[in-house]
């Protein structure tokens, strides 16, 4: 594996705690928890900036994200051709009733 240093920034966000089972406790009060994000954002009530962090995270030597991609571009692909489809349909259902519509002289 190849090591990369990264930035990211570090915030404290004050928010619901998570649940062992992995959901946001309604029942418990609000605590204040670390939040790492790639870009500095704006702070407000509920999250506070405290400073950039270099962290070092490893890459594997085999990284290949083409799978990856050629999965997400035939699924975007195939959500084109279902709204083409459903488009088509809404055109051709208002042909034919524009068409099935009887004149009389």
């Amino acid at each position: 594996m190849a090591k990369q240093t990264v930035t990211v920034h570090l915030f404290m966000e004050h928010r619901l705690q998570m649940h062992q089972a992995g959901y946001r406790d309604y029942s418990k009060e609000k605590a204040w928890e670390p939040d790492i994000w790639s870009v500095r954002v704006d702070e407000n009530s509920e999250r506070i900036y405290v400073g950039p962090r270099q962290i070092e995270i490893d890459v594997p030597d085999d990284f290949n994200p083409i799978p990856q991609q050629v999965a997400a571009l035939e699924k975007e692909k195939a959500d084109a051709l279902a709204k083409y489809h459903a488009s088509v349909s809404i055109i051709n259902e208002r042909l034919s009733k524009l068409l099935a519509i009887e004149h009389s002289a």
